[in-house]
């Protein structure tokens, strides 16, 4: 899985695909263990869930993958969503993704205090998509929304959650880097062309 730099569970959904600008397309969500486990990493549904989701999932591979496939359409909506929160049509179609965990959401005391879908049982492979869909329509609640980022980074269009307002890359260490040494080297070929 891709290494965390959105600061926010949904938006690590929408990173587990890179290039959407079109460019050197990229799927980190090959199988729905995949999915159950990122859940589970960003805190959206605890770990003796995660593992039951896992199992059931072995034991019904069609569910799964339609389960996966939904997850997809999800990350597709939550980014569409996230970057664009006037966008009725997307908008629309995460609150639907979203209702369907309504139902089984619990608010967990902490600091801070979570959501978490419960409601785990074997017929239940949505619950990872349904956990992402919430909380990505709690984002779009949040005036944290208006920070909400996508990197410029050729074959990326991850997001992230700009809190400071001057980031621009969603990792100086990849993409920033990168757009660095294309810049760098433009202007060398700039500076050696005759005049």
């Amino acid at each position: 899985m891709p290494q965390p730099v959105a600061r926010h569970p949904a938006l690590e959904l929408v990173n587990t695909f890179s290039g959407w600008d079109g460019a050197h397309a990229s799927d980190y969500l090959v199988s729905f263990d995949h999915l159950a486990v990122l859940a589970g990493e960003v805190g959206l549904l605890p770990e003796h869930d995660v593992a039951r989701l896992r199992r059931a999932a072995s034991r019904q591979p069609e569910v799964a993958e339609a389960a996966l496939e939904r997850a997809r359409t999800v990350r597709a909506v939550v980014r569409s969503a996230v970057l664009d929160p006037a966008d009725a049509e997307a908008v629309g179609e995460l609150a639907v993704a979203a209702q369907s965990a309504a139902p089984t959401v619990e608010l967990v005391p902490g600091h801070p205090a979570r959501w978490l879908v419960g409601g785990i049982t074997a017929e239940h492979l949505d619950r990872p998509a349904d956990a992402f869909a919430w909380a990505a329509a709690d984002l779009l609640t949040r005036p944290e929304v208006s920070g909400v980022r996508s990197c410029p980074g050729l074959g990326c269009g991850w997001v992230f959650l700009d809190t400071s307002g001057r980031r621009r890359w969603c990792s100086m260490r990849w993409c920033g880097n990168r757009a660095k040494v294309r810049a760098h080297a433009e202007r060398q070929k700039s500076a050696a062309r005759p005049r």
